[in-house]
Formats: structure tokens, sequence, C-alpha cells
């Protein structure tokens, strides 16, 4: 079985970052699909912290419909992220309520919450099926994918320590690590109507809003958003020549190793030879230096593997630099259980056919 993994699409997001709403994108990806027999979507398909989730769900079905259409007769399966963690959040507060565990790769319903039930509405292909799994999936007896949000809690020293000794503790298995993990999500309050279960039901999702605001206010002071002036551009390839280095340190040196107390935790090691993960934004590993360095560190663990994004940020990546690993348009190739293959698909793209038409310059309406 053939299986194409990509993730971070962030469709809907304000700004027009994302990518694949642009047709040179679109058909890159769509003569991909053509010799696969199955895509599965890695987390953060649609961009559901910006403060407009029906307005983001709107402007992605046409591209998820597109993407279902292109899979006929074969399978998609949806593994949800941070950014479209709404997707499932209801249903994650229901099982903690009847105090259903969350296993490593647990089965969703494809109609466990309204906004999923139109994403898997109109990514269903014809003649095929639809699976979504949470937080993870397997992909192959020894090859485990994950979005790679929970890396962020062990980054951050948040009271996961304590959440994940109470789960390994317990006799009644309440609490597995996965559940650990999603009351620790950073910010903290991000979970808390998991915890504190007399809170309204849009508690959440207020918070989120708020904080996502702030981000893509952030983002378009720094002219990342829309036509940039000639100064703003220059200004941002100077920070992205800064900014990419020291996120490639950044991962190097902490978020592998925290992904990869991530997956022991959750039980996949020493099962999963392979461990696929988004997130970062951070296609890889592109050497044969990186392969055998940070992203394998010991002979006996899992080989790592990021699937990249499809978010053009001008802070991370130069106009031009198509080589960057933060470039969009990343991909994971897998044939059954051997080694995955690093895909850039939008490589031969420039700049130009993957910015948003005029409509969009200056910030999608919210």
């Amino acid at each position: 079985m053939r299986t194409l993994v990509i993730s971070d699409l962030h469709l809907g997001g304000r700004g027009g970052r994302d990518v694949l709403r642009r047709p040179a994108a679109l058909e890159a990806l769509l003569d991909a699909l053509d010799d696969v027999d199955r895509l599965v979507l890695l987390g953060d398909v649609v961009e559901l912290l910006e403060g407009r989730t029906a307005g983001a769900l709107a402007d992605s079905l046409p591209t998820l419909r597109r993407l279902g259409e292109a899979m006929a007769g074969r399978e998609v399966v949806v593994v949800p992220g941070n950014h479209d963690h709404l997707l499932i959040r209801a249903w994650l507060r229901r099982r903690r309520t009847d105090e259903q565990p969350l296993g490593a790769a647990t089965r969703v319903p494809r109609d466990a919450t309204a906004p999923l039930a139109e994403l898997t509405t109109a990514l269903r292909p014809k003649g095929g099926r639809i699976r979504v799994h949470y937080p993870g999936t397997w992909l192959g007896p020894h090859v485990y994918a994950h979005h790679g949000h929970y890396l962020d809690t062990r980054l951050t020293s948040t009271p996961i320590q304590k959440l994940l000794q109470r789960a390994n503790a317990s006799s009644t298995d309440e609490l597995g690590p996965a559940d650990a993990y999603e009351l620790a999500r950073a910010p903290s309050v991000a979970a808390a109507s998991l915890v504190i279960r007399d809170l309204p039901d849009g508690f959440e999702e207020g918070v989120e809003r708020l904080g996502g605001l702030a981000r893509a206010l952030g983002k378009s002071v720094l002219g990342r958003d829309g036509v940039q002036t000639a100064a703003a551009q220059a200004r941002n390839e100077r920070i992205a020549a800064v900014g990419s280095v020291w996120l490639d340190r950044r991962l190097e040196r902490a978020g592998l190793a925290s992904l990869l107390r991530v997956v022991d935790d959750l039980g996949v090691l020493p099962r999963a030879h392979h461990v696929l993960f988004g997130h970062v934004h951070r296609l890889g590993p592109l050497t044969r230096e990186e392969a055998l360095g940070p992203w394998h560190p010991d002979e006996d663990g899992p080989w790592l593997w990021n699937s990249g994004s499809w978010v053009y940020e001008p802070l991370l990546v130069k106009s031009t630099d198509t080589d960057s690993p933060y470039w969009p348009g990343g991909a994971l190739l897998l044939q059954d259980d051997r080694t995955p293959q690093v895909l850039r698909l939008l490589r031969d793209v420039p700049l130009s056919a993957l910015q948003p038409p005029p409509a969009l310059d200056g910030g999608d309406p919210a």
C-alpha cells in the first residue's frame, strides 16, 4: 500500500498563507495522489484558532472536496492536531465524563461533532472510506503517526510529569498517558473544560479564539499578510535567515527528544520503527547527516520524520528559497512498512503562484 502523508494545511487561515487554496499547489498535490492508495491528513487541516470557525470551515470545503474526489475508491485518514482540535473537543469531553481512557490511536466516529461531520463529508471519497483517529494512528505494523503537538507540553515543563505519574500509577485505568497530555496541553487553560466540567461549553473555544486573534493581529502588524512593501520584505528576509536556523537548533536540541518521550509515554515503543509527525512545519530529515543524527539518536530507537507544511511563512523562509525545509508543500510517502520517502511537491512552484489573489490581500474577512 502506498500512503501519502501531509499535515499543517491550515486551510481558511487569515491572510491567505494556506497555499493549498492556490490552483498551482492544489494541482501539484492532486497529481501526487494519482498513484497512492491512502491519503493521511496529519493534523491542522483547518485553521480553527483565529476566531472564525465557520468561515474557516466554509473556505476549506472546496479544497477538501477536491481531495475527496481525487481519492475516489481509496482511503482518507484524518488525525486532528492542535489548530483543529475543536473538531474532536466535545467528543473528548464526553469520553472524559464517561471515564473512557484515550488510547494512542483511538478511533473517532466521523460524526463525533458537527464540525468534524462537515469536514469528513467533504473529504469522503466516493466508493472509498474515511477514518478519523486521535491522537495518532498506525499506518503499518511499525509506523506510527501523530500530529506532534504533545511535544509542546514536554518543552514547557507543565504539570505533565505529575499527570503521567498518576496515569502510570492508576489501577483503574481511568486516566491514560494520552488523557494526561490532553489535560496538560499548553496553555493549560485550553483544556480546562475537560477538567472543570461545570464551565460552559464555549469557555475553551472563547479562550483559544482570543489567542488566535492576537496571533493574527501580530502577523498583520509584522507585515506577514497581504502585499508587502519592499522594506517589509527585506526585513522579513533578514528575520527568516535567523529564525529558521534558531528553530532548527531548537528542534534538534529539544524538540525531537521531546517527541521521543511523548511516543514512549503513549506506549508505541518499541513497536514503532518509524514515527511521523507534523506541527513544527519543518520537513525532514533532508540529509543523511540529519537522518543518522538528531532524527535517529538511538540506533535501537525509532526514526523520526516530519511532513512539513502547506503554509508560506515569510518570517521562516526567504521568498526564493524553495530548498528550505520550511518551504510549503512537504509530504511523506510510505510504501508498506518501508522507510518513508521525503517529498517536496512545491519545490518548482514560485512564490508568486502560492500567494493569495488580490481579493484576499490584507487578510480574509472575519
